[in-house]
């Protein structure tokens, strides 16, 4: 995998960890919205369980197999955030809110993938 794949691969899992770590802070300070916050934080600790994988890369991961493991992480988030969007209430649209936020990086991050994908010799 390229370095430039890789420290896109990383950020993603840093920037779900920073924004756990945030919405952790958050929910302490602002009592009213613990609840949404909390939705957040279980909606990011499902994400990052999901991308354990992304974590533990390997520098010799090729650009097909990472996008096999991100397609599969992005199915996985969108049957979750179905779930979120029937069930509805202050805790799930925190989490709902956090998955969002999540699958628009994904995307990005699952098309870097198919371009890399299209550069190897095959």
């Amino acid at each position: 995998m390229n370095p430039s794949l890789q420290r896109g691969v990383t950020s993603f899992y840093n920037l779900i960890y920073e924004a756990q770590t945030f919405a952790t802070a958050m929910a302490r300070i602002d009592t009213a919205e613990q609840e949404h916050y909390a939705g957040r934080i279980e909606g990011l600790n499902w994400v990052l369980d999901r991308c354990q994988e992304l974590e533990e890369m390997d520098t010799n991961l090729t650009p097909s197999s990472l996008q096999r493991i991100l397609g599969e992480v992005k199915s996985d988030l969108d049957h979750e955030l179905s779930v979120q969007r029937r069930e509805k209430g202050r805790r799930a649209d925190g989490r709902e809110e956090a998955l969002n936020f999540v699958a628009d990086y994904l995307s990005s991050l699952i098309t870097a993938t198919e371009i890399e994908s299209a550069k190897a010799p095959v």
